[in-house]
């Protein structure tokens, strides 16, 4: 008894003694991160009352992870990583390692497309739900959280990848309504429940809701089913019902995906527009949080995640969305080419380095052939001079038109699957152009030319399911509609728009 009064009496000790530690700490610099506040009992217990023993815990915790991925008892790693990392919360490695875990060796594991992605969210909301939390400064923790936007979704090396973007895509349309957040409207949204409650007649439509749907709107969550249209049908009835919808998102906004439209507008004002229902949008977003933190390595990691992503919402920041047919196509978004191309020049300002250089010939080379396919010459011809210009070599000095034949030609077997995409669709919106001007013969040629570019990339992948499905192109007829959709779009003659609109789409 002599000794447990002893030990109670050293822990309110050690406890009335750590405010003062932590100012100490904090007056000399010594912490990475803000003292821990509001953490769940088991942070807390852990840092404060086991002290140096939770690393001898989480030891054998991390042992117990290892043998259950061997058996292949994967559901409990799921608490597991969570316990571990939150033994020891300011252990950046620890988040790292388990959220590249869940996301990578143990997602591929599971044959369905929505297994799959269930445990790739689970590694993001590891990361940006729990890691960050602790380690709000942790340059590192940032960048991994933006390379599971930009590889484990944007890339193809997932059989599931296409599935991984789809479901994105779906989950942030509801959020956004749009492919970006009111900015002016929400900061004129109140944040508080009570200030909305304020409103007239605002409990009333709450306990409608509540009555007719079983949803509680300030749960801040999204329902099952169809309660969510249910709900969202009823406050559009209301005077004041637009309010509380936008409160809704903009608290799930903030609360569940740590999105924060202030943020999110100084983004869009330093990168360009962004489609936040497309990964690329998430992985610069959390890329340019950590930039205030990187420093050496770290800060030219992060600084290529935002080019490379920029890039990569050029050669796929649209999507074609059709629900009935079940179809979600990214396709290119040439208008943003401005501000990659600044992006570029920044990066190698600031890093003027052989790989640097070889990373902005070659976009610039991909961007050239999709403003030539897309009917931008003068865009196309304005690259190829920058290119020559910067990087001469014997195949700049054949001339433009050459130039962009001879890099089609060669290129074509190795272009990746969005590449290729853009290629195709570029040619079929070419096809479509001439024809609503009238010129037959260039539109024949532009149509022959993205059959061949399909026929030719696909040829390899179609004796080889697994292959296709995973860098594989659409069906023509569906790259035409996307094409014939982008022409309507664009064509201002309204003679040209009239032809436009009377032209078939699924031909074979």
């Amino acid at each position: 008894m002599l000794v447990l009064g002893i030990g109670i009496i050293a822990l309110v000790i050690a406890g009335r003694m750590n405010a003062q530690l932590l100012a100490s700490r904090q007056a000399y610099g010594l912490d990475h991160a803000p003292p821990l506040e509001n953490a769940p009992p088991l942070v807390v217990f852990s840092t404060v009352a086991l002290g140096g023993f939770s690393g001898i815990i989480a030891d054998v915790l991390w042992l117990r992870a290892g043998r259950l991925q061997m058996d292949g008892q994967y559901f409990e790693l799921v608490q597991l990583a969570d316990w571990i990392t939150k033994l020891e919360p300011r252990f950046a490695q620890g988040w790292i390692y388990h959220a590249w875990n869940l996301s990578y060796n143990i997602s591929v594991q599971l044959a369905r497309p929505e297994d799959r992605w269930r445990w790739v969210r689970h590694g993001i909301e590891l990361l940006r739900d729990g890691g960050l939390r602790y380690n709000p400064s942790n340059a590192q923790m940032y960048r991994e959280l933006g390379w599971l936007f930009q590889h484990k979704i944007g890339a193809n090396m997932d059989q599931a990848h296409m599935y991984y973007k789809f479901s994105w895509a779906i989950e942030m349309a509801r959020l956004f309504d749009g492919p970006r957040p009111e900015y002016d409207l929400y900061a004129r949204i109140p944040a508080s429940r009570a200030e909305v409650m304020l409103l007239p007649g605002m409990d009333v439509l709450v306990e409608r809701i509540r009555a007719e749907t079983g949803y509680d709107v300030f749960s801040y969550t999204w329902p099952e089913g169809d309660t969510w249209s249910s709900a969202t049908a009823l406050m559009r009835e209301h005077e004041h019902g637009a309010i509380l919808l936008h409160h809704i998102r903009l608290r799930i906004m903030r609360d569940r995906y740590r999105l924060d439209p202030v943020l999110m507008q100084r983004v869009e004002d330093e990168v360009g527009p962004l489609d936040w229902r497309l990964h690329q949008a998430h992985a610069i977003y959390w890329a340019w949080r950590g930039r205030a933190f990187a420093e050496g390595f770290e800060r030219k990691a992060i600084d290529r995640m935002i080019f490379q992503n920029m890039a990569d919402a050029f050669r796929q920041g649209r999507f074609f969305y059709n629900a009935d047919e079940d179809l979600f196509i990214p396709s290119p978004h040439p208008d943003i080419l401005p501000f990659v191309l600044q992006a570029y020049e920044e990066a190698l300002e600031e890093h003027p380095d052989g790989s640097m250089q070889t990373a902005h010939k070659n976009f610039m080379t991909q961007a050239m052939v999709v403003l030539y396919t897309y009917h931008r010459v003068r865009e196309a011809r304005a690259l190829f001079d920058t290119i020559h210009a910067r990087y001469p070599s014997d195949e700049t000095a054949q001339g433009f038109e050459a130039f962009v034949v001879s890099t089609f030609v060669e290129r074509m077997q190795d272009l990746s699957d969005i590449e290729a995409h853009g290629f195709v669709e570029g040619a079929f919106y070419q096809s479509f152009f001439w024809s609503a001007l009238g010129d037959d013969e260039r539109a024949a040629g532009f149509d022959r030319l993205a059959r061949l570019a399909w026929n030719t990339y696909m040829e390899p992948r179609l004796s080889n399911e697994e292959f296709a499905e995973r860098t594989g192109l659409p069906p023509i007829p569906v790259i035409r509609q996307m094409a014939l959709r982008e022409a309507r779009r664009t064509v201002e003659s309204a003679t040209a728009r009239s032809r436009l609109n009377e032209m078939p789409v699924f031909t074979p």
